[in-house]
């Protein structure tokens, strides 16, 4: 891996003068400890730095690891051929003036390096980037002003500023790198490249990832799943093309940032929504060992604090359970009356080092404790200095066992957290930032890797119904296209005319519903065109009249096919089954509650495809509703099973059928001992 460790570098640009970009990055290669071959390469000079210069990489006779290229992007290209004629393989082009200043000029040279990269086979980091930074060589071969601390975060940002101001930040924050990747427009390599790489990095523990696109969603996922390294993932940017999409429920839900959250969800990643959350995460989780259970002590001298850190406990799914009779009766002789044994310990704002002491051993050599939350608010007869130290002490002789800190304030515990900090023990500004961060301890789940054969033979019987089709297919074909992946529907028939309607009616069995049939007409509801529970030929009748006039004032513009009559059920419990197709990661498969909640309380939960069945039972437990579900006052346990397999063929379909573009399922009733699709949507293009 030339490009993270390298024995000789080329600076491409290197400039005399201060303050360039090429000056920048050459004096840092020289002056901060890199021990390799550095060539600085500039035409218009024989010396830059004290060190000799070469017209081009062709004129050095030694081999060149890297290239760091920072001339004019015009430039870039001739310089790149210069570089394959060298056989320099990896290349790190810091210019800027690419894709990311939304010019056909600019696109145009983004394209032309794309192109002689796939030419010539080079690693091309960037265009416009940082650079790269790795502190256990000490190479700064970038524009940074300093080498962060050394560590075990492997950092991969697609903004330059964002790592900046990390780095500048990390004594502070406790962070120490094994890695700086700036990763720019990412024109030939991704982020997915770069995660294998910190993945297979012997010097990295974590990986952080600050991402503003992902290019390609499924081999990130792939790459993801297989990385046994914890991932914590900053997006911005979050996609709203969705609601491109939003002729349906799902298309409209999706709108937001699902596709992320069902990536993280299946590849085990921390997902951090602010950077905060993202520097405590990378903190914890470098310096502390996992979470062997969700089982945790609080340790405060305040109540009201200690009430804080148990909401936000219970919030990050963190257990504080009592400590076991042994350890409480020995804890109670080291405590004062007013203090509290239980969890959380309050040892009362006039605690000194002893009793911080006494409820650290107590959590820690109870069995039913796996990780631990101090905190301290500095009063007047707090010993701070000395119960930091003691906490560093104690962690010392028990470093396996997860600690986390929270001194609350700033002039009178700034040394003590420099100091916690120091020793590896994370402090935070807040409890509930302090449990938050204990709560990323816990060991992520990932989905298991698989491949869910193709049905061919299904496939060709699908693909045959749907090649004739673009937007919204009619009701007949999707009830033939169900009935292939054993998805439940009612009988269903579509009728041209009144009389048909009525013969429809008798044949499927009363009582029935009768809904209009259009590609145009997608909530039927808004244009009157839905009338339920016919039970007679004159109900389909006065039906079949009501909904054509409707229809006829709402949308006069609209092609019917007809007015479809259904077999009607007793109404179940109201779900959502759904998948729609992102641009990035492929389909996204939906569960959630259903009807007409389904926007306004957005319970859902996504996945992308393809979706096992166990990964479909997994998605449902993730509802608020999973508790309507298992049955609630007294109700029965719904068919659990059955919506559950619903998720997966609706998985399948869209697999095999990829010119499905969106389904939508709503309302899917679910029953005790069954369920059934009310209305469905299928959009092909």
């Amino acid at each position: 891996m030339s490009i993270i460790n390298p024995s000789s570098i080329a600076v491409i640009g290197a400039s005399g003068t201060p303050g360039k970009v090429g000056h920048d990055v050459l004096q840092n290669l020289l002056s901060q400890g890199f021990t390799g071959k550095v060539f600085p390469i500039n035409p218009k000079h024989t010396e830059i730095l004290e060190t000799k210069t070469y017209k081009s990489v062709k004129d050095v006779a030694e081999n060149i690891d890297l290239a760091v290229i920072v001339v004019p992007a015009i430039y870039v290209p001739s310089v790149l051929e210069e570089c394959a004629e060298k056989s320099i393989k990896d290349i790190v082009i810091i210019s800027a003036g690419f894709g990311e200043v939304g010019t056909e000029e600019g696109d145009a040279l983004e394209k032309h390096i794309v192109d002689i990269a796939k030419k010539h086979s080079l690693n091309i980091v960037g265009p416009n980037c940082l650079g790269i930074i790795r502190p256990q060589i000490r190479m700064n071969a970038s524009f940074a002003a300093d080498i962060p601390p050394q560590g075990s975060i492997a950092l991969i940002s697609q903004s330059g500023a964002m790592a900046v101001g990390i780095m500048d930040s990390a004594t502070e924050l406790g962070l120490g790198f094994s890695l700086i990747a700036s990763i720019g427009n990412t024109a030939v390599r991704n982020e997915c490249d770069f995660l294998e790489m910190a993945a297979n990095d012997n010097d990295t523990k974590v990986i952080g990832l600050y991402l503003e696109n992902i290019s390609d969603g499924i081999r990130f996922l792939t790459t993801a799943v297989q990385t046994r390294k914890p991932i914590v993932l900053l997006k911005s940017g979050v996609s709203t093309k969705g609601i491109e999409a939003a002729a349906s429920h799902t298309g409209a839900l999706a709108g937001n940032d699902a596709a992320i959250d069902a990536l993280c969800a299946q590849a085990g990643i921390h997902r951090a929504h602010t950077s905060e959350e993202m520097f405590d995460m990378l903190e914890v989780l470098s310096l502390e060992p996992r979470l062997a259970s969700n089982r945790i002590a609080i340790i405060t001298n305040a109540g009201g604090l200690g009430i804080l850190a148990t909401d936000a406990a219970e919030k990050s799914g963190l257990d504080l359970p009592a400590l076991s009779p042994a350890q409480e009766a020995i804890l109670k002789t080291a405590l004062p009356a007013a203090a509290s044994t239980r969890n959380p310990i309050d040892v009362v704002g006039d605690a000194g080092i002893k009793r911080y002491e006494a409820a650290l051993n107590a959590v820690g050599n109870d069995p039913h404790i796996d990780g631990i939350c101090v905190i301290l608010t500095p009063q007047v007869m707090t010993p701070s200095t000395e119960i930091a130290d003691a906490i560093i002490a104690w962690k010392t002789k028990h470093p396996l066992m997860p600690v986390v800190t929270s001194f609350i304030g700033q002039t009178h515990v700034h040394t003590e957290k420099l100091s916690l900090q120091k020793a590896g023990i994370p402090c935070f500004e807040t409890p509930e930032r302090a449990i938050a961060a204990l709560a990323a301890l816990q060991k992520k789940d990932k989905q298991e890797e698989k491949e869910v054969p193709v049905d061919t033979k299904r496939q060709a019987a699908a693909l045959s119904l749907l090649n004739e089709y673009k937007g919204l297919i009619p009701e007949d074909v999707i009830q033939a296209l169900f009935i292939l992946y054993n998805i439940p529907v009612p009988k269903q028939k579509i009728a041209t005319t009144e009389n048909d309607a009525v013969r429809i009616a008798q044949e499927i069995g009363y009582p029935v519903i009768a809904k209009i049939s259009s590609p145009h007409i997608v909530h039927k509801t808004d244009v009157g065109g839905i009338r339920a529970h016919l039970l007679t030929e004159e109900d389909v009748r006065n039906a079949w009249q009501e909904i054509t006039a409707n229809v006829s004032e709402h949308r006069p513009d609209a092609d019917i096919r007809g007015i479809l009559i259904q077999q009607y059920r007793p109404a179940g419990e109201e779900f959502i089954i759904g998948a729609v197709r992102d641009t990035s990661f492929g389909h996204l498969i939906m569960a959630g509650l259903g009807g007409i909640y389904t926007e306004l309380l957005e319970d859902t939960s996504f996945r992308i495809a393809p979706v096992t069945e166990k990964e479909g039972y997994r998605m449902l437990t993730e509802l608020t509703s999973w508790q309507l579900l298992l049955g609630m006052r007294g109700k029965k346990q719904l068919d659990i099973d059955n919506l559950s397999h619903v998720t997966q063929a609706v998985s399948q379909l869209v697999t095999e059928c990829p010119q499905i573009k969106d389904i939508d399922l709503n309302p899917v009733f679910v029953t005790t001992n069954g369920v059934l699709i009310a209305d469905a949507k299928v959009v092909i293009g």
